[in-house]
């Protein structure tokens, strides 16, 4: 080989080095992303953001003492949308190749909301997100609702210009038809992503307008959701995408135990658990992140993409705290929405006039290691319902109150409770005269009735908290390990546990005319009747009385009239399933 044929050749070979090494090299995106910030653009003022991952268990440690109990955060001033605001654009302004998503439940958890029913939030999130999947709780308006705050109609202002995405629920017929996409195509870097969303089912989160537009159940005959999911991922792939998001607002359940088994995702961003993850999942193949609750926290996930697919390179779960300086035109919007609440004679000051002092965190959640499954917020609450009415001159007496954790909000944290406090922790329902939150009405339950609704509750505890029973006047225990078997009357609720105020409710069981008077929110009530329907009796079988009274207004009272608050969870309900407590 001469001299010139050998440099040609030395050349070519080097030329198809780089090719086949640039070949090799992966790309880089960034997914920065939140879910679940449920109107919280006011910041917090009291309270602290939860550790997660290793300094969440040392702290547990410390916490089942002194700091859990006793901890007086006051002014500490952290999260609100302005400083994620800031947030996401110092990150973006590090990283070019950067999609900023959110999973959902944008609405709903605030005075806020209750005055603007989630406009201006959005109007700041169209400029700091390339999309988000619609949660359920943005369909607690209703689906016409839901169309004229995306189209500016309700606000007599300009059109949400955010891409909304969700797939599993079929607008065409609704006014929500070609407002909402159900995948998006972007190129990022170099790197094309596929993105499409997923809302959670649950009927007990929908109204029956809303229960009819999901074509995909879970399971059963015909497309299933992880068919027709897998349907969409497919889809994404032939045009050519090189990454596929699945943005769910499903819940880690069945993130993990179904969505992450569809093929063609790589990556599920997700939502409606509220889990604040200490690191990323991987399961089947899919890389499972999420971000927690009320803006308290911004995911950072780095991937790789390239020939071997896509990869993990990193996630980062950035706390939102008082470190962060708020964007200066972003807080200047909140503070115009924050003045429109304070100036409206339905609300009032509900920022800064003192209601009460919480001597501990007020938490929706169970303790930790124990067989309790009544929580402090749930015993607080239905506490309230059950003073509240006592005095309320019905012509019967109230036997006990019952909510359910799905119901329940926010902790209400140690210190100093104002009014978003309150409505923080029962946010959920919206009247739009008052702008406040569920009623409560009051339920004659027969004893079989009661046990009934206890067993659904309890049959369904392994799935969801969701419909986690929390009460007042009534005590019961249950075994989650068992399976039931109604035909060999085997149950997980112990009959001879239920009491309510020291009556054994099987022991009423056949008496004539024998009714528990049970105070509960509209919306139970509504699901509890959805439950009884049979073709005999199309509208339900149960009664309601209707009391007036507002959930904000009886808690706001409640906890005013105690002045200094101190709850806990008491054991009022049990789960006694053998084996470590959870």
């Amino acid at each position: 080989m001469n001299q010139r044929v050998s440099r040609v050749f030395g050349v070519a070979v080097l030329v198809l080095g780089l090719a086949v090494f640039a070949c090799a090299q992966s790309k880089k995106l960034t997914i920065l992303h939140t879910n679940d910030t449920h109107s919280a653009m006011v910041p917090f003022e009291t309270g602290y953001i939860p550790a997660v991952g290793p300094a969440a268990n040392q702290m547990a440690g410390f916490g089942a003492g002194f700091w859990d109990a006793w901890h007086f955060p006051f002014d500490q001033d952290y999260a609100g949308i302005a400083r994620m605001a800031t947030l996401i654009k110092t990150l973006r302004a590090k990283d070019k190749n950067v999609l900023a998503l959110n999973a959902g439940d944008v609405f709903v958890g605030s005075f806020e909301f209750n005055k603007y029913l989630g406009y201006p939030e959005l109007k700041i999130m169209e400029n700091l997100y390339d999309a988000m999947e619609l949660g359920n709780h943005e369909f607690d308006l209703g689906v016409d609702a839901l169309a004229g705050i995306l189209s500016g109609q309700l606000a007599g202002a300009s059109p949400v210009n955010l891409p909304v995405l969700c797939a599993n629920v079929d607008f065409s017929g609704t006014l929500l038809n070609g407002m909402v996409q159900q995948s998006i195509v972007r190129t990022v870097g170099g790197v094309k992503v596929g993105i499409f969303g997923l809302v959670t089912q649950e009927p007990q989160n929908y109204s029956n307008d809303v229960i009819t537009l999901f074509p995909y159940p879970y399971d059963g005959s015909g497309t299933t959701l992880w068919e027709y999911a897998g349907g969409l991922a497919a889809g994404l792939r032939k045009q050519g995408c090189d990454v596929v998001i699945c943005l769910s607002h499903l819940g880690t359940t069945l993130d993990v135990g179904a969505l992450s088994k569809v093929p063609g995702i790589d990556v599920i961003v997700g939502g409606h658990s509220h889990d604040a993850y200490p690191q990323p999942i991987l399961a089947n193949g899919k890389i499972i992140v999420q971000a927690g609750q009320f803006g308290w926290y911004l995911g950072e996930l780095k991937l790789n993409v390239g020939g071997k697919g896509v990869k993990l390179d990193s996630w980062v779960l950035h706390r939102v705290d008082g470190r962060i300086k708020e964007d200066p035109q972003v807080r200047t919007i909140v503070s115009q929405v924050r003045s429109g609440v304070v100036s409206d004679p339905r609300f009032g000051d509900v920022y800064g006039q003192y209601v009460a002092l919480a001597l501990r965190d007020i938490k929706k959640s169970w303790p930790a290691n124990s067989q309790n499954r009544d929580t402090a917020l749930g015993n607080l609450v239905t506490d309230a319902f059950m003073s509240r009415l006592k005095k309320a001159g019905l012509p019967f007496p109230v036997d006990c109150a019952l909510d359910v954790l799905g119901y329940l909000g926010a902790d209400i944290p140690a210190g100093k409770v104002v009014g978003n406090t309150i409505l923080r922790a029962v946010p959920y329902g919206y009247d739009t005269v008052s702008g406040l939150d569920f009623k409560v009405v009051v339920v004659p339950l027969p004893p079989e009735g009661l046990l009934g609704g206890l067993e659904y509750a309890a049959d369904n505890v392994t799935l969801t908290t969701d419909l986690a029973v929390q009460a007042s006047g009534l005590t019961y225990a249950y075994d989650s390990s068992i399976t039931p078997k109604p035909e060999e009357n085997v149950f997980r609720v112990d009959p001879n546990s239920v009491m309510v105020n020291g009556e054994l409710v099987a022991a009423q069981i056949g008496t004539p005319n024998k009714y528990y008077f049970v105070a509960m929110s509209e919306q139970i009530f509504n699901f509890l009747n959805a439950l009884t329907k049979d073709p005999d009796h199309p509208q339900g079988q149960l009664t309601s009385f209707p009391t007036g009274l507002f959930e904000y207004n009886i808690v706001r009272d409640y906890m005013k009239s105690l002045r200094f608050v101190q709850y806990k969870s008491e054991g009022r309900i049990k789960d006694t399933a053998p084996g470590p407590v959870k």
